[in-house]
């Protein structure tokens, strides 16, 4: 698993030998820290590097930390400090509050004290980030249900206008006969109809959000299907290795929903690597608060820009010449009305990696995994 790396911290503090001596002491708890001995440092720093805590004294030379944390916080509003002094008062610490200070420490103070002050800003940290994920979630589940409405409303029409095409397209091209000079772009026009119909057809399944959860299912079968589906035909050229659990793990869902899910991973990461790099798919059993089946598909491409990454899952974004933007999103709403997850970013070794979290169920038995 994964491990997040913790913040960088930046200590302002004049006394040298404190600062460089509580930078070392954090190094041991796997902190990186940033040193300032003066506030024009402080700022430098703090507009260099992505700190996101600031261990701030109250007083540096002849200036007023306090003061100091509102500028630093003023640059960086999401910014947490923690102010530190020798001299602790309630005047002080009411100070440091109206600062916009997250916490106080008075000096001297025990590692342990510090780590305490610590982990109540990265829990700060980490709620921040789940609420982020929260509201993308929201705003992308938003653009798939106004897409839900816009499919249904034009499917129909969109449908029987394709169908006249298609029928009309099919006479011209009889009639013409291969040969004829204008039979290519009675081809384009086919190609093109059943392209559109294609599309329909994959807008419609955003409208099925609503129905009631299908029976449990054994992931096993439909990503063991559609890797060995794909290394036959569209994946030929590249090396899929697949690492199912020997135990079923069984989740609620539409077993053709799950293999179009692998199949979209697999093509993206076809696409990624020109056909002839390597994928992994693994399927395991996550505790986190519940029993949830993941799926993990990481190939050895180049990864995934910032921008792809923030854009990734909003419907009709698309990186590729004949896409249609609808595949990582058609994921993102099979896990979040199955109650589950999906996130798709760079691995720290690189490539594209893709993660499915699902809600699983008991085994057949009845037992819980």
């Amino acid at each position: 698993m994964t491990v997040t790396p913790r913040p960088k911290v930046l200590i302002v503090d004049d006394e040298r030998d404190f600062a460089v001596s509580t930078a070392r002491a954090l190094a041991l708890e796997g902190i990186t820290c940033l040193i300032a001995h003066d506030s024009a440092t402080a700022l430098a720093q703090l507009t260099e590097n992505p700190a996101m805590i600031a261990l701030v004294d109250i007083r540096i030379r002849h200036e007023d930390g306090t003061q100091l944390a509102a500028r630093l916080r003023a640059v960086r509003p999401e910014l947490l400090v923690i102010i530190m002094t020798a001299y602790a008062s309630i005047d002080s610490a009411v100070a440091a509050m109206h600062a916009g200070a997250h916490d106080y420490l008075s000096k001297p103070f025990f590692l342990d004290e510090l780590m305490r002050a610590l982990n109540r800003c990265f829990e700060v940290l980490a709620l921040r980030e789940d609420k982020a994920r929260a509201e993308q979630d929201l705003a992308i589940l938003r653009q798939l249900e106004a897409t839900s409405r816009l499919a249904t409303g034009l499917s129909h029409d969109f449908n029987n206008m394709l169908a006249v095409i298609q029928a009309n397209v099919s006479v011209i091209l009889d009639r013409l006969g291969p040969d004829h000079a204008l039979a290519a772009y009675a081809d384009d026009a086919d190609r093109a109809a059943r392209a559109a119909a294609e599309l329909v057809a994959r807008l419609m399944n955003f409208t099925r959000s609503g129905q009631a959860l299908p029976e449990p299912i054994d992931l096993r079968e439909p990503v063991a299907t559609a890797c060995r589906m794909m290394q036959h035909t569209l994946c030929v050229d590249m090396r899929i290795a697949l690492d199912l659990p020997d135990v079923p793990l069984l989740v609620p869902v539409a077993p053709t929903m799950l293999e179009t899910a692998v199949v979209n991973l697999l093509i993206n990461a076809r696409d990624a690597t020109e056909g002839r790099g390597r994928v992994i798919v693994t399927l395991s059993l996550l505790r986190q608060g519940g029993n949830y089946a993941r799926l993990v598909v990481q190939d050895d491409g180049p990864g995934l820009s910032a921008e792809v990454e923030a854009m990734s899952l909003h419907p009709f974004f698309t990186t590729k010449p004949k896409g249609t933007g609808l595949g990582l999103p058609m994921i993102q709403q099979l896990a979040l009305a199955a109650g589950g997850a999906f996130r798709i970013g760079t691995a720290p070794e690189g490539g594209a990696r893709a993660v499915l979290d699902l809600p699983a169920t008991t085994q057949p038995d009845g037992e819980n995994m």
